[in-house]
């Protein structure tokens, strides 16, 4: 393979994992957020905890969840 296409690959196979990981980190975000606004913790004191305002959180929380991408894409 030549170093060029190599270079290409592993940088956007660094940069896909590094989305993949982003993703994740954000579903589990999500979901102790919900964990504590279901265990009845103050808004205010969920926002403080995960550094966001209120409005932030209330967007975090109403914004549609998507799981990571499983789907692979051939390097050719």
């Amino acid at each position: 393979m030549d170093k060029y296409l190599k270079n290409i690959w592993s940088a956007s196979a660094e940069l896909e994992l590094i989305q993949f990981r982003t993703d994740q980190a954000h579903e589990d975000l999500v979901q102790a957020l919900c964990e504590a606004m279901a265990a009845q913790i103050s808004p205010a004191s969920v926002a403080a905890a995960a550094n966001l305002s209120l409005s932030e959180l209330f967007d975090t929380l109403r914004r549609p969840r998507t799981t990571p991408s499983t789907q692979t894409r051939s390097h050719s």
